[in-house]
C-alpha cells in the first residue's frame, strides 16, 4: 500500500496498453475519488492482483502477450466475487468468454460507461 495511511478509496486496477486511454481513464478516475493502480498489460497486472484491489477494468486486446480476458480470468480465480469491466473496440467477448459477473463496454465508452459497469457489481464512487 502506498503512503502510510490506509485509504478508503476503492482501488481499480486499470489494463490499457494504449497509453493515451490509460492515462486519460486513471485521470477521470482519480478525479472522482478513485484510487487507480494503472498497467499496460496482463503480466505486469497480474503481479499487481496480490495487492489491494477493488475492482479491475481491462481491454481485451493488450498487444503481445495473454489478454485482458485471460487476465480477467484470473483475477476472478484469485479473488472471487471481484467486479471486472471488460473494454474492446475491436472484439466482443461471448459471455462463456468473461468471468461470471463480468461486464462489457465496448469502445469507444464514456467515463459514464464505466462508473454505471462499476456501480452495476457494487462499487462506487466517493465523489
Amino acid at each position: 500500500m502506498r503512503g502510510s495511511h490506509m485509504s478508503t478509496k476503492p482501488r481499480i486496477l486499470v489494463v490499457e496498453d494504449q497509453p493515451f486511454l490509460l492515462l486519460d481513464l486513471i485521470d477521470q478516475l482519480a478525479e472522482l475519488e478513485f484510487d487507480t493502480v494503472p498497467a499496460s498489460n496482463a503480466r505486469t497486472a497480474a503481479h499487481m492482483l496480490d495487492a489491494r484491489i477493488d475492482a479491475l477494468i481491462t481491454d481485451i486486446e493488450l498487444g503481445n502477450g495473454p489478454t485482458g480476458l485471460t487476465l480477467a480470468r484470473l483475477a476472478a480465480s484469485r479473488h472471487p466475487g471481484l467486479p471486472i469491466v471488460v473494454v474492446s473496440g475491436g472484439v466482443t467477448p461471448k459471455p462463456d468468454d468473461m468471468p461470471a459477473g463480468a461486464v462489457f463496454v465496448p469502445k469507444p465508452y464514456s467515463l459514464e460507461d464505466i462508473i454505471n459497469a462499476l456501480e452495476s457489481q457494487s462499487i462506487a464512487h466517493a465523489a
